[in-house]
């Protein structure tokens, strides 16, 4: 094993199609299976009492015998996850003798090879009576698209999480950050089509945390701006289960950096309104419209793709003035993102003609009439 003075050299081992041998069967064990797994290797594993785990991992074949050294031909690597020191031992030694690299769990002085630490795999009692490890739950903004838009601390509990429940407007940018071995399950809801009920997955982030697990609730933009964040905070802790939020950047601040809009300005807007265009129907909720068209500040208008007609003629019977400036966003932060201008009277129908599909955003007010120049790759979709 590499020590301080002599700190050994990095290397990234190509393992696939290559056998790699694991010798034990416990948490330990299973955890190295699935990271060796997902590398393409053909992995071994010899162990008299397997944990059942190991029997469901793709591409691990489990022999329910005692190691002996004819099971290292072959073999270009070898790990050793036993408990028993003498045990470990000899597995070691044997490895050593025909010149395969060994990796001795939890022993670096036994090991010629460093690996990255596999962390331990949610379980709901440890063995021996010990105390379970207690799982939690994390509820963390993604940000509007772009993953160079996650915070520190999103990539941190991303990069923690052993399970990863995220929405259908993550993008695999941000997902690609969780641990190779994490289990990442898709329960997005988009525009009606829902994989997976509101409930359903509340109770399915309460069972992991139960079992053990740190669990990722990964969101777009903001959790606890349209994003339902609030409904599994209160289903977590109706369970008696603590949870951490992470903000992250909501589209209405995306967009507005993105157009160089500023969503407040002294001499033009003193006041910032988020508004959902969408109710739990589908329809165009109910706002107190009047209350909106005085404030002369700047509104925020979160999934208004099909309703911000309807909407912009509530704004105009209030009394908001037609010739308001307005503009949309649809995939904000994106490659694609399309940019649809025009005022008060005329966004909405400009929005049905482009046919969008993605998230949309608008904003509504004076601040949109300081815009920035088009920024390159922008282009208006009417």
């Amino acid at each position: 094993m590499p020590s301080p003075e002599s700190p050994g050299f990095p290397v990234v081992l190509d393992l696939a199609g290559r056998r790699v041998l694991v010798v034990g069967g416990g948490e330990a064990a299973t955890a190295n299976c699935r990271l060796l797994a997902a590398s393409g290797a053909e992995v071994h594993v010899l162990a008299p009492n397997p944990a059942p785990a190991l029997a469901r991992l793709a591409g691990v074949a489990v022999h329910h015998r005692v190691f002996v050294p004819a099971d290292l031909d072959g073999a270009d690597l070898c790990y050793v996850a036993l408990e028993n020191p003498a045990e470990a031992r000899a597995v070691v030694a044997a490895a050593r003798a025909r010149g395969v690299l060994v990796n001795a769990v939890d022993r670096p002085a036994l090991s010629n090879v460093a690996t990255p630490a596999a962390p331990p795999m949610p379980r709901r009692q440890a063995a021996g009576g010990a105390r379970p490890r207690e799982g939690r739950a994390t509820l963390v903004g993604a940000g509007p698209g772009d993953a160079d838009l996650l915070t520190l601390a999103a990539l941190r509990a991303i990069r923690e999480a052993d399970v990863i429940l995220y929405d259908a407007l993550v993008g695999p940018e941000a997902r690609g950050f969780a641990r190779r071995d994490a289990t990442q399950i898709n329960v997005g809801k988009r525009c009606g089509r829902h994989l997976m009920s509101q409930e359903a997955i509340n109770r399915l982030i309460i069972a992991h945390v139960r079992a053990g697990a740190r669990v990722v609730r990964l969101k777009g933009g903001d959790p606890f701006v349209f994003g339902r964040g609030g409904e599994e905070a209160e289903a977590l802790r109706a369970a008696g289960l603590s949870i951490e939020v992470i903000p992250g950047v909501t589209a209405a601040l995306a967009v507005a950096a993105r157009l160089g809009i500023p969503l407040t300005h002294r001499s033009v807007s003193c006041s910032l309104h988020l508004l959902s265009a969408h109710s739990r129907d589908g329809a165009l909720p109910e706002h107190d419209w009047s209350a909106l068209a005085a404030t002369g500040g700047t509104l925020a208008v979160y999934m208004g793709a099909r309703t911000l007609p309807a909407l912009a003629e509530r704004l105009m019977a209030a009394g908001m003035a037609p010739s308001t400036p307005a503009v949309a966003m649809e995939n904000a932060t994106l490659p694609e993102e399309r940019r649809i201008d025009g005022t008060l009277a005329s966004i909405g129908a400009r929005l049905l003609a482009a046919s969008l599909t993605g998230p949309t955003l608008a904003l509504i007010g004076e601040v949109v009439g300081l815009a920035a120049v088009e920024p390159e790759g922008l282009h208006d979709a009417a």
